[in-house]
């Protein structure tokens, strides 16, 4: 398709070697043809400056120095990022094939959208999908009373101008970062759904979701958004969303596991 628009990844990582790579390849090896990968590596001594350096010749930036946290190095790449089109994804997950084609021209044929979501996977040490998380159309009410996770960070890409609106990632937060900022663009953005598979995220032991405590991030989540409903209001909602699934053959086909 003509005139894809130009895409900006930034992946960030710190002591990720033994899935940097596939990561790395991921991106690279979809040759998307208007692509600008930026890496922010936070001082890593675990190999990755190795693995980084195979690729570097592909990337418009790297580094590897010491910096404040996942948040803050995110933060750096956006800035520095110049495409159209913008989205992250941390060195533990991967891209799924052709995603970004599907990404571009998406966002070609729909000029009034600012940020896209689509399904995911879930993904274990060597690749293997667990499960499959299948998003649906939604609103930021949604979001914040119902089910903070309907899309996931991997499958979620935004227009440039949409951060440069609405600010950057929240760096006082460590664990729900994502889920503010896609508050954010949601209450006042045109957020959409494309019932594609466009990223895996990587669950294992020591993944950082797993290994620490989220309890203070959540608080304040709530805080600025209201609490989650319970009860007849949350099974009232799981109907609502399972009917939104029902209504398009490509989710069944997804959930079955006989598309990519």
């Amino acid at each position: 398709m003509p005139n894809l628009p130009k895409i900006s990844i930034v992946t960030c990582s710190y002591q990720q070697a033994p899935f940097l790579e596939r990561t790395l390849r991921s991106i690279l090896d979809q040759d998307y043809p208007n692509l600008e990968f930026i890496v922010i590596d936070g001082g890593s001594t675990d190999g990755s400056v190795d693995i980084i350096r195979k690729y570097q010749d592909r990337f418009a930036f790297w580094v590897s120095e010491k910096d404040n946290g996942q948040s803050s190095a995110i933060n750096r790449g956006l800035k520095l990022a110049t495409g159209d089109i913008v989205g992250w994804i941390n060195s533990d997950d991967t891209y799924a094939p052709r995603s970004l084609a599907r990404i571009g021209e998406y966002y070609a044929a729909h000029p009034d959208v600012d940020l896209l979501y689509g399904h995911t996977c879930v993904i274990d040490d060597h690749d293997k999908v667990i499960r499959r998380l299948l998003a649906v159309p939604t609103t930021a009410y949604e979001i914040s009373h119902y089910n903070r996770n309907l899309f996931s960070q991997p499958g979620t890409t935004w227009r440039r101008k949409l951060h440069e609106r609405l600010g950057y990632l929240d760096e006082s937060l460590h664990f729900v970062m994502d889920s503010d900022w896609w508050m954010r663009a949601a209450q006042s953005a045109n957020i959409r759904f494309t019932p594609q598979h466009l990223g895996n995220l990587r669950t294992y032991a020591t993944t950082k979701s797993r290994s620490q405590n989220w309890d203070s991030d959540y608080a304040e989540f709530q805080r600025r958004y209201g609490v989650e409903f319970d009860g007849w209001r949350q099974k009232w909602f799981k109907l609502r969303r399972y009917g939104r699934i029902l209504r398009d053959p490509r989710n069944w086909l997804f959930a079955a596991g006989l598309v990519s």
